[in-house]
């Protein structure tokens, strides 16, 4: 093998990976701007954001120690951001809309719902994902399941 060829190869090799490389960069550089978001949500209200996770559009945080939840979902339109005591929830419940097809269920909607303890206060809906988003599920029902099992878990140890 000659030299020539060996140079052309790197670049091939070089320019094919370039996109993945920037694509990773951007994903990282959202994950980064998602989690400042929200702990400055945090601060604002005197609170530490002690456990957090990032899927997709979302990030879910908790201030285990003051007993609450931060929530922020960026759509293309707006940023909601929402913060809930958790010692005035009830319970919480996955909400998994879904409709059938010739190929088996299609999920539209998965949303976290938090019942509060208080019956004339609305039900606190945490939209983990939406069709109308993103076409595929990428994390999101594993992460809802983990939500919901530590939010239960922080609510039976607070009562």
């Amino acid at each position: 093998m000659d030299l020539g060829t060996a140079i052309v190869g790197m670049i091939c090799i070089a320019v094919c990976a370039m996109p993945f490389a920037l694509i990773s960069r951007n994903i990282k550089k959202k994950e980064k701007q998602l989690l400042e978001s929200i702990k400055e949500l945090a601060k604002q209200h005197n609170h530490e954001i002690t456990q957090h996770e990032i899927c997709g559009n979302y990030v879910i945080g908790t201030d285990v120690s003051k007993n609450f939840l931060f929530f922020q979902l960026n759509t293309k339109k707006e940023v909601k951001q929402q913060f809930i005591d958790l010692s005035t929830i009830k319970s919480c419940n996955i909400s998994n809309i879904s409709r059938k097809t010739a190929n088996g269920k299609v999920v539209e909607r998965l949303d976290l719902e938090l019942i509060p303890k208080d019956k004339n206060m609305s039900v606190i809906v945490l939209e983990f994902y939406s069709i109308d988003l993103s076409f595929q599920l990428n994390g999101e029902l594993q992460s809802i399941e983990k939500w919901n099992n530590l939010i239960k878990k922080q609510l039976t140890e607070n009562k």
